[in-house]
């Protein structure tokens, strides 16, 4: 091979290197974490309402099951589980609580009364959450 082949092709060889190097390839983050942004509430029945104890809430009747449904924002979060906080004192007296295992909650009221649950991602991103109050209120016929 003549010197002006090998000269040729040595100075491709680092002008490559120098525009990959330097100008070129952008890194693409795999595993990146995206966190729950907002969680949103599509059960039946919710309210949102302007208030500071609570974000929305839901009117029940005494014995009526309601089943709490929440998607997150983005959809592409990385954990999009969400864990349900409540008031264990009043648990089996107010109301009973059922995971279903597809990422929705029953809640049955068994009295009158109000019960406030915490709806919080279990991935650890900011101070994120939304409550809801559910209320029982009684009926004509309790109240005579």
């Amino acid at each position: 091979m003549k010197k002006s082949v090998i000269l040729t092709i040595s100075i491709i060889y680092i002008l490559a290197i120098v525009v990959v190097g330097f100008l070129g390839i952008a890194l693409k983050v795999y595993n990146e974490k995206v966190y729950v942004e907002k969680i949103i509430c599509i059960t039946d029945g919710y309210k949102e309402v302007e208030n500071k104890e609570y974000d929305g809430k839901i009117e029940v009747k005494k014995n009526q099951e309601v089943v709490i449904k929440c998607q997150v924002e983005p959809d592409n979060a990385t954990n999009p589980i969400l864990r349900f906080d409540f008031d264990d004192s009043e648990l089996g007296t107010l109301f009973t609580f059922v995971e279903n295992g597809d990422g929705t909650w029953t809640i049955k009221m068994l009295d009158t009364g109000t019960v406030y649950i915490d709806i919080v991602p279990t991935d650890r991103s900011s101070n994120i959450s939304l409550t809801i109050q559910i209320n029982c209120r009684p009926s004509p016929s309790d109240i005579i």
